[in-house]
């Protein structure tokens, strides 16, 4: 994990991620002030949401034809470049709703293949005994962005306009393809015949069918997609009003101690994978177990403080399951085929949050909270279901 190449990776990583969110908060902040309309401000989200999905479908079509370093850095630099035109309309004061959400979507299609790209960068960089180390590792960076840089975006609102943010976003993209850049060229998957189009497009499919150990980990990946709904702004802040009976305030401490779990467990991880490594046939069905549990426990607890403390531990048992089940995928599926495996698990967990969470949504017009928490919790159960063909292997 020493190597140079694994800190270009993660350096230029957690750069980008940085830059995602600050782009996000003042991608809002501008949509909110062009039109005044909590309409819009949801449609944010569903552009992203769908065009990452559709990335995800198309990648292997990349995948097939580009060398993985290529696919990261360009992406990359092309993401910069339609931050310079995002930062273009602003200054010309463009008011039109449409063409930022439709620059927006542009660069969300672009993320769609940039993250299993990345993905599958680890198992080529890093030893097969430090595997889970260095997922531990980068969901540390990952998570401590996520849990700091919302709140930073915020408070660069308020000190700079849109325009100066959009600014920084495109300094911190630039550093972070020139991080890109100096990444080691890893063996491409380049078709010796051709194929059709739809052909290429479900090869990774094709592998996880092959593959009984990858059926097992993307069935719990589509059950935890399903159950993460719950988690979503719209459900917990229902939660906060209706069952804890507090102010929106409460909302906020929730997320902000679901964070605080993640990065814990990712730490842990990381300075104990060696531990966690050699037990996964133990943490692993513990962990869902756990999940299960304590999501029950908070859809009929009406203690605001004890609703932190179980979003800390949810938060933390989650993250050693994403861990693991990570290291799992990429010791499974074979290297030529990996960046296709993760992009079809990125299409897979997109499409089924996308229904789901519209689905809550017409849940709640007819049940309670509580209840669509207990659902969450049934569905977490379930992915105990696959562990025994995961534990023979």
């Amino acid at each position: 994990m020493a190597s140079k190449s694994f800190r270009h990776l993660w350096v230029g990583q957690a750069l980008a991620n940085i830059g995602d969110i600050v782009y996000i908060v003042a991608l809002i902040s501008l949509i909110h002030k062009i039109t005044g309309s909590p309409l819009f401000l949801t449609a944010v989200p569903l552009v992203i949401t769908f065009s990452r999905f559709i990335s995800s479908v198309a990648a292997p079509l990349l995948m097939n034809r580009t060398q993985m370093k290529s696919l990261i850095a360009y992406s990359q630099l092309a993401k910069t470049v339609l931050l310079i035109l995002f930062l273009l309309c602003v200054l010309f004061s463009i008011g039109n709703v449409w063409v930022y959400l439709g620059v927006a979507s542009m660069i969300s299609f672009l993320d769609g293949w940039a993250l299993p790209a990345r993905n599958a960068y680890v198992p080529f960089i890093v030893k097969r005994e430090e595997l889970m180390g260095a997922n531990g590792f980068l969901s540390t960076v990952d998570q401590s962005i996520q849990f700091s840089s919302w709140a930073i975006g915020g408070l660069l609102l308020t000190l700079l306009n849109e325009s100066l943010l959009f600014v920084l976003v495109i300094l911190l993209f630039l550093i972070s393809t020139l991080y890109m850049l100096k990444l080691p060229v890893i063996p491409g998957t380049t078709l010796k015949q051709k194929k059709h189009w739809w052909k290429q497009i479900g090869e990774g499919w094709s592998e996880v069918k092959r593959n009984g150990r990858l059926r097992s980990i993307f069935f719990i990946y589509g059950m935890e997609s399903a159950a993460g709904t719950v988690w979503i702004a719209a459900v917990l802040y229902l939660y906060v009003d209706i069952v804890l009976s507090r102010n929106e305030s409460w909302w906020g401490f929730i997320n902000s101690s679901f964070f605080a779990g993640l990065v814990i467990a990712s730490y842990l991880v990381f300075k104990l994978h060696g531990l966690f490594s050699r037990r996964r046939s133990v943490w692993l069905p513990l962990c869902m177990v756990m999940t299960s549990l304590v999501t029950l426990i908070f859809a009929w607890n009406q203690s605001a403080l004890f609703a932190l403390i179980l979003s800390v531990i949810f938060g933390a048992f989650d993250q050693v399951k994403t861990i693991i089940l990570q290291t799992c995928l990429q010791e499974t599926a074979s290297h030529e085929e990996i960046g296709k495996v993760y992009a079809a698990q990125g299409a897979l967990t997109t499409l089924i949050f996308g229904l789901s969470s519209l689905g809550v949504g017409l849940l709640l017009e007819v049940t309670t909270v509580q209840i669509i928490f207990t659902i969450s919790a049934l569905l977490l159960m379930m992915t105990l279901i696959p562990i025994v063909s995961l534990k023979k292997a």
